[in-house]
């Protein structure tokens, strides 16, 4: 039967084993070393119920009316709050934008009493929160998990269905800007813990740490960035056991009997390339044939032409997500298993792409975004500079330096059209080094024209690798997918964690060095239905309470183990 009967991620977000360390090193596995993959069958861990504690269940304490009521309160309160991050930020004491970071400190104080009470909150670089609440048991690793306080713009107001920063409920869905992404996760985890810390008798036996950075929407650096040396110089690497950010795919349901939850365990790269075309200007009234926006125009289209090829690599966290849909879903997957026996990359490649759609075919392939265009300052003048920014996320079988080296051969023949000189990356040592690497025949001549007409200033910036891939399986893996099974578990049903490839990227590049057990996942059914990032963003309240459910039997569960 084809892939595409099994609806597969409905509703979202031969290999070189070169994979450079990302931001703060790494201890997961490369994609691409056989030894971390090797025999995967997606054997189940037992499910994993939370006990003995004396605590309520999440079931009982987050399934009624009033408690949804409640947390719907809690999520307007941060919703409200327009923590924007521009890309053009600048420093906190000078640039005004960033005071409603101050707001929503001050409201997580109202709304979380017990948070505030029992935990240490550090502030790091001013608007990063960690908050930590020692366990009885300092042998055990601390578990952290993670959020981000801030959201991307609101283009036009106008657009909205109900204004984005009214946090106006439907009684079905919360509306606005960060209600998804990712104030879904800050107030679902901060709700959870809430409950815990506001049990008297409940103390932790595991240190359990809550960290939020602020400018994730713009890399991180500031904040998560330096929340990871905060967190460095605490515990050292490899110093937690756990770590969970945002990301993931929705469930998967096949047949009528097995759903597939997705937590991501691997992120693709990820570089902004920005190009600047510096060109002579002049009176509108006598214009050029082209002016350099036109240019920059055939230049966009020239990439736009090129897109990069989808593939499913072997012992990769998609392939090894067949593994378990040709296990568990035999009577679905009949294709897809007699492609891995037959070892067919290609065209199993092919049907996951055919089948699953674009959210399928960004798991796998490098994927390219014009995003900013910029030029001229008067509509008499011809512009001198036109900029170009471009959004990367790369594929483990590519590469930063391949990206940046293709464009320079896909605009080649609009240089040699309009005569205009190129400085490629100059200084950037790594495409130095891929470039001197490659065949003669694969690099772009170097032209000997004097006679320039304009020059193309080419760069990359924001610059991170594919991450290694994150165990599914040992212990700690143990813990979190029976606790995903417990939460997610449906009468006469299989539930069946299976890690995957993050589309975009998160915080936690910032955090690679702390744990090799770092997992991507807003533990939500209906993640990739809300508008993320766009016009009319909302999370359904429902949805969000089973969030708050899980996160709390995490926390319980972790702290119940040994491991």
């Amino acid at each position: 039967m084809a892939l595409r009967k099994l609806s597969l991620l409905a509703g979202v977000a031969g290999v070189s084993a070169f994979v450079s360390a990302p931001i703060g090193g790494a201890y997961q596995k490369p994609l691409g070393q056989e030894s971390a993959v090797a025999n995967f069958n997606c054997d189940l861990p037992p499910v994993l119920t939370p006990a003995g504690d004396g605590l309520p269940s999440g079931q009982s304490l987050f399934s009624s009316e009033a408690a949804l009521l409640k947390q719907v309160k809690r999520h307007q309160a941060v919703v409200r709050v327009p923590t924007v991050c521009y890309d053009d930020l600048g420093s906190f004491d000078e640039d005004d934008r960033w005071a409603p970071f101050y707001v929503l400190h001050d409201t997580l104080a109202k709304t979380y009493p017990a948070v505030y009470d029992r935990m240490t909150l550090d502030k790091v670089n001013t608007f990063g929160l960690v908050y930590t609440i020692n366990g009885s048991d300092p042998s055990l690793k601390p578990i952290f998990l993670a959020a981000h306080q801030d959201v991307v713009p609101v283009a036009d107001e106008s657009t909205w269905t109900h204004p984005p920063f009214d946090a106006y409920f439907d009684g079905e869905f919360l509306w606005g800007r960060g209600s998804s992404d990712d104030k879904n996760s800050l107030t679902a985890l901060l709700s959870a813990v809430e409950t815990l810390l506001s049990n008297p008798d409940w103390s932790p036996t595991r240190t359990l740490i809550l960290a939020f950075g602020f400018d994730e929407e713009c890399s991180g650096y500031k904040g998560a960035g330096k929340i990871g040396e905060f967190l460095t110089e605490k515990y050292g690497d490899d110093g937690i056991a756990l770590i969970l950010d945002e990301g993931g795919l929705p469930v998967q349901l096949v047949g009528d009997d097995t759903l597939y939850l997705f937590p991501s365990v691997m992120e693709k790269g990820h570089v902004d390339i920005w190009a600047d075309l510096h060109v002579v200007g002049g009176h509108s009234s006598m214009p050029f044939p082209h002016t350099g926006i036109g240019i920059m125009a055939e230049i966009i289209t020239a990439l736009e032409s090129h897109t990069y090829e989808p593939q499913v690599l072997k012992n990769s966290p998609t392939y090894n997500h067949l593994v378990c849909l040709a296990r568990y879903s035999p009577e679905e997957s009949t294709d897809i298993a007699d492609l891995l026996k037959k070892d067919d990359l290609k065209k199993l490649t092919t049907l996951f792409v055919e089948d699953g759609g674009k959210v399928a075919r960004y798991m796998i392939q490098t994927s390219q975004a014009i995003d900013i265009i910029q030029g001229g300052q008067k509509i008499n003048a011809m512009p001198e500079v036109v900029s170009l920014g471009v959004n990367y996320r790369v594929a483990p079988q590519d590469s930063i330096p391949k990206v940046q080296h293709n464009i320079v051969k896909y605009v080649d023949s609009i240089v040699q059209k309009y005569n205009l000189s190129v400085k490629a990356y100059e200084g950037e040592q790594e495409y130095e080094a891929y470039v001197a690497g490659l065949p003669l025949e694969d690099r772009v001549a170097a032209r000997s024209d004097v006679d320039y007409q304009g020059t193309l200033v080419l760069r990359g910036d924001e610059k991170s690798e594919s991450t290694p891939v994150s165990p599914t399986s040992g212990p700690i893996w143990d813990v979190f997918s029976g606790t995903i099974q417990h939460a997610f578990a449906f009468e006469g049903g299989k539930v069946v964690p299976v890690g995957e490839i993050m589309n975009g990227n998160t915080d936690t590049r910032h955090y690679l060095n702390l744990s090799p057990h770092v997992y991507r996942w807003t533990p939500s059914r209906q993640r990739g239905d809300e508008n993320i990032h766009t016009i009319d963003e909302r999370v359904r309240m429902d949805s969000h309470m089973e969030m708050v459910s899980f996160y709390y039997d995490l926390v319980r569960n972790f702290d119940a183990a040994e491991a």
